[in-house]
């Protein structure tokens, strides 16, 4: 049977960033075993893929669990419930808040910085970003400002993506780089061969606050980077898949397929792929399945 073409724009992270890597790989895996779905990645974030993918202005994108129950719900940072969002895939990454300083810096703690008024300079992604809603958070648990950031001598600098921040890092036009991605992150493992890093770890009162929010407790592994000597302390979360409700339950299901039935060339796309099970593809989606990976897996949407 010859199928109609069917072309979706589908929203990853930040060019540069490990969802970018993984959406652009699962896009060419879909296409070969599916020569008739073509998915074009472009940028998103963490949450404005959400409001994106539930409004339907983007049929597909890459979807975190606790940014899923709060866009469902119309809770913060949400203004308003998506109900049309479903879920396709879960579990294919696990992606870690990665805050990473200069060596030379005397920061171990996120507390230090503020502690210490430290005149750090740090990159700050796009809004509509875990990245920075997370650090908009961590900045209020820590009672910081920008005004009294740019005080001490420090400043937070605007970046559009991972690209950008690692060049800002290595004209030396920031001290740090603040990133949720899996590990290894391609832009960190390059800072760290221009100017060295060390881990800085998140304190516990952030780390149950997140958690309160659907994040999870984690630890940078020892090994990162050839940086992180002992576990630091942080925070990850999942990664899904997501599709509007309207998008036909046949391309979903052909979607799905093409990506679980292949988990050896999903695995192969990533490091922060390699545990990916398709037996576990279905759990933990803070949101219903699409009728289409419903089918896929035998569970009711």
């Amino acid at each position: 049977m010859t199928r109609r073409p069917v072309r979706l724009d589908a929203a990853a992270g930040g060019a540069g960033g490990s969802w970018y890597v993984l959406l652009e790989g699962l896009a060419r895996l879909v296409r070969e075993v599916h020569p008739w779905i073509e998915m074009r990645v472009v940028e998103g974030g963490g949450v404005m893929n959400h409001a994106d993918v539930g409004t339907g202005r983007i049929p597909v994108g890459i979807l975190n669990p606790p940014m899923t129950v709060a866009a469902r719900a119309g809770h913060p940072p949400f203004e308003l419930a998506l109900p049309d969002l479903r879920v396709g895939i879960t579990n294919l990454t696990v992606n870690h808040l990665q805050f990473m300083v200069d060596r030379g810096l005397p920061l171990d703690t996120l507390g230090e910085w503020a502690a210490r008024r430290h005149p750090l300079r740090v990159p700050v992604d796009r809004v509509g970003t875990v990245d920075r809603l997370v650090f908009g958070m961590a900045l209020e648990a820590l009672g910081l400002t920008p005004v009294e950031l740019q005080n001490w001598g420090g400043a937070l600098i605007p970046a559009d993506n991972y690209h950008q921040q690692l060049a800002l890092y290595r004209e030396g036009k920031v001290d740090a780089l603040w990133q949720f991605m899996g590990i290894p992150s391609p832009s960190i493992q390059e800072a760290h061969v221009a100017r060295p890093l060390r881990p800085v770890a998140l304190p516990p009162d952030l780390i149950g606050r997140l958690t309160k929010l659907g994040w999870s407790a984690a630890e940078l592994p020892v090994g990162a980077y050839g940086v992180v000597a002992t576990p630091v302390p942080t925070v990850s979360m999942g990664t899904s898949l997501g599709f509007h409700a309207s998008v036909p339950a046949e391309v979903v299901h052909a979607i799905v397929a093409a990506i679980c039935d292949h988990p050896e060339r999903v695995r192969a796309i990533h490091p922060a792929a390699a545990s990916f099970d398709p037996a576990r593809a279905h759990l933990d989606t803070g949101g219903p399945l699409h009728e289409g990976a419903a089918r896929y897996f035998g569970v009711k949407p």
